[in-house]
C-alpha cells in the first residue's frame, strides 16, 4: 500500500499600478507562472480582466509527495 499526497491548488493575483492613473499604461501585460523555478504557463492580463489573473487546477505535490513552490513573475513591458 502506498500513501500518496494528492491535491490541487491555484494561484491568483491582480496587477497593481503605482502610477497616479497614468494614461500611457500598456494595453496588456504578461505574467508567468513558475513551478519550482521553471515557467509552466503564461497569461495575458489587461484592463478587460480588471488586471486579474488566475492559474487553476495546479498540482500541489510532486510524485514524491513534496509540495511544489509556485510564484508569478511579470514579463518586462516595452517603454
Amino acid at each position: 500500500m502506498t500513501n500518496t499526497k494528492v491535491g490541487e491548488t491555484k494561484v491568483e493575483g491582480t496587477k497593481t499600478w503605482n502610477d497616479n492613473n497614468a494614461t500611457d499604461r500598456p494595453k496588456a501585460i504578461k505574467v508567468e507562472l513558475l513551478q519550482n523555478g521553471k515557467v509552466i504557463d503564461t497569461k495575458e492580463v489587461s484592463a478587460a480582466s480588471e488586471w486579474k489573473y488566475a492559474f487553476t487546477d495546479l498540482a500541489a505535490y510532486d510524485a514524491e509527495g513534496k509540495a511544489y513552490k509556485y510564484e508569478v513573475k511579470e514579463q518586462a513591458v516595452d517603454g
